[in-house]
């Protein structure tokens, strides 16, 4: 590449990351100004403004959920808490202890010692959380040992007089400056709680991108008790692009932070994978932009709206025909025409869903949402939540895998996760690799037969030979991924499936018959290493009424037989071998 094209991209990461550090003002800072500008307002106030609208909800015994649903609830939030699926909460998070920066002391509490959404997390089992926001005065408050110990003795006592279960401490814009009396802050925060009121947890509201540094993660780590990371606002309002609130990877090479990239990072600092839970966005950003298709330049700042907000659809302008969809991130947008063109970017049920699978597949303590309320009157995120969060749910007979670039770019350097596939009980995983490339004897895939790195292994993969055929002896298989500090490269891509194991054991000679990839598009593969041995093997490709659409034969003494399916419907379908007269329904696939 020439080198002055390469200076004017590195000038235009760098004027990117200076601006995001320097100018980026958080969803939490820019809605807290927002209200605060109201004044204190009552209860009726701010329902109004949400359009709230009390729906009525079927609410079963408690579920066991498999990992923690943390939601914020601010205090502008006025009755929506009625609408809370509080069996699919695990904590509620009251947002906020506004600090007074020159005494620690709260500038105000916003009803904390009265609020009845406390009451109804109490009553319903939720944990509760008080959150602490510190958006300025920064070197005031931290240049004070007293007001330091202010907060701390005002946290304590008014977690205990509520009977909550912990404070989270979202402080945001900090100065480098800053960065070391903060950490020495929060250590001091943990050991005084630990003492003070042992059974309470500090968590902090972490930035999706840790600029400079500012927070020592390896430090933290070994004090607080989680992070509730704010995977949200990589496009904010300020954003000279338009692009999604919360990519699950990144939309392009020259800006690659995202959802995937976040988790990745704070697991190579160290943190667990069970103290990271991954915040989400219940809002949309729109701006103004220069083109109808992302990505698009934007020309003029971003205003935030709330998913019900949009799906309300008031204007008239998020409307199907205005969707879209960005290939390389999954995330969906709108793009209309008022006076040029707009964008808003919105996490739909598909997108959402895709970044839940991720937290499940990596082993992650669970998710925090932003802001609980947002989706007043529409169930699509608490259907979703317990689709996949509910003890037993993550599992899944199907789906396509990637490395933490996605599909389009590649892995991060110093990677190190666990990355888990489980199916239902009594089946076998079969995983079909498209692609494999890594950096040869540097950065290693390995796989592992069962639910964890104890279980046998498999094989390792390094450099860009594909990996055959793997089929786990039962349920689960666990991909293990290191990458060094150096080279990427374009990772893999790779499509699971899952065979009743009674199903296979009852059809000999077809023991061992796959069908990949799964789902799939333009071609399917049907092998069985022991056809090889047979002559006259035979098939069907039906639907599901049993319609043959085609036969096809086994070539004599071979172990696979390749399918186009580029011309039948979208949908499941089901293969049918035949060998000496006797019948046997293998398994179905998915024509995508």
């Amino acid at each position: 590449m020439h080198k002055s094209l390469l200076l004017i991209i590195f000038t235009l990461i760098a004027v990117l990351i200076k601006a995001q550090d320097e100018d980026f003002i958080s969803i939490h800072q820019v809605q807290q100004q927002q209200y605060t500008s109201f004044g204190e307002r009552p209860v009726a106030f701010y329902d109004s403004i949400s359009d709230y609208k009390l729906t009525a909800i079927n609410l079963g015994s408690k579920a066991e959920m498999g990992k923690r649903v943390f939601g914020y609830h601010p205090y502008w939030g006025g009755s929506n808490y009625l609408n809370y699926q509080w069996d699919k909460l695990t904590d509620l998070c009251y947002f906020s202890y506004e600090v007074d920066p020159s005494t620690g002391l709260p500038a105000t509490i916003h009803e904390w010692e009265t609020s009845p959404a406390i009451d109804s997390a109490l009553a319903n089992g939720v944990r509760v959380h008080l959150c602490v926001t510190l958006f300025s005065g920064h070197a005031t408050f931290f240049g004070s040992a007293t007001a330091q110990q202010n907060l701390i003795d005002q946290i304590i006592s008014l977690i205990q007089s509520r009977g909550a279960h912990g404070v989270n401490m979202d402080v945001e814009a900090l100065p480098l400056s800053q960065s070391e009396k903060f950490n020495n802050f929060m250590v001091n925060l943990c050991t005084q709680m630990d003492a003070e009121f042992p059974d309470a947890e500090v968590s902090i509201a972490a930035p999706a991108v840790n600029w400079s540094n500012k927070f020592n993660i390896p430090l933290l780590k070994d004090y607080i008790d989680f992070f509730m990371v704010m995977a949200y606002d990589y496009y904010w309002g300020g954003s000279g692009e338009a692009g999604p609130v919360s990519p699950l990877y990144s939309m392009e090479n020259y800006y690659d932070y995202s959802f995937s990239k976040t988790i990745s990072y704070y697991q190579s600092q160290g943190v667990p994978d069970s103290m990271l839970l991954m915040g989400v966005p219940y809002y949309a950003y729109q701006w103004p932009t220069e083109n109808q298709l992302a990505p698009s330049s934007t020309t003029g700042n971003g205003s935030a709206f709330t998913y019900a907000n949009v799906m309300n659809n008031g204007s008239g302008f998020y409307s199907p025909e205005n969707k879209h969809r960005e290939p390389n991130s999954y995330a969906p947008y709108y793009a209309f025409q008022t006076s040029g063109w707009n964008q808003c970017f919105l996490d739909d049920k598909y997108s959402m869903g895709k970044k839940f699978d991720v937290v499940n597949y990596r082993n992650l303590g669970g998710i925090g949402i932003w802001a609980l309320g947002y989706d007043n009157g529409y169930n699509d995120f608490w259907d979703l939540i317990g689709e996949k969060f509910t003890a037993g749910n993550d599992i899944m007979i199907a789906d396509t895998i990637f490395d933490s670039g996605g599909p389009s770019w590649d892995y991060y350097n110093d990677e190190s996760y666990v990355y888990t596939i489980k199916t239902p009980e009594n089946t076998q995983v079969h995983l079909s690799f498209s692609y494999l490339e890594t950096e040869l004897d540097y950065d290693t895939l390995w796989i592992f037969d069962g639910i964890d790195t104890i279980a046998p292994l498999i094989g390792y993969f390094s450099g860009d030979s594909i990996p055959p055929l793997i089929i786990a002896s039962g349920n689960a298989l666990t991909l293990y991924f290191t990458s060094d500090a150096a080279t990427t490269a374009s990772g893999w891509r790779a499509v699971y499936d899952t065979l009743p194991v009674s199903g296979i054991s009852e059809r000999e000679p077809f023991q061992d018959l796959v069908v990949y990839p799964n789902p799939a598009t333009n071609y399917i593969t049907i092998y069985n290493p022991q056809f090889s041995s047979l002559k006259n093997v035979t098939g069907m490709l039906l639907d599901l009424s049993g319609q043959c659409l085609s036969e096809f034969n086994i070539p004599a003494f071979q172990s696979f037989v390749k399918l186009h399916i580029s011309n039948i419907p979208h949908g499941t379908y089901f293969i049918q071998i035949n060998s000496n007269k006797e019948d046997h329904l293998i398994t179905k696939f998915v024509k995508q």
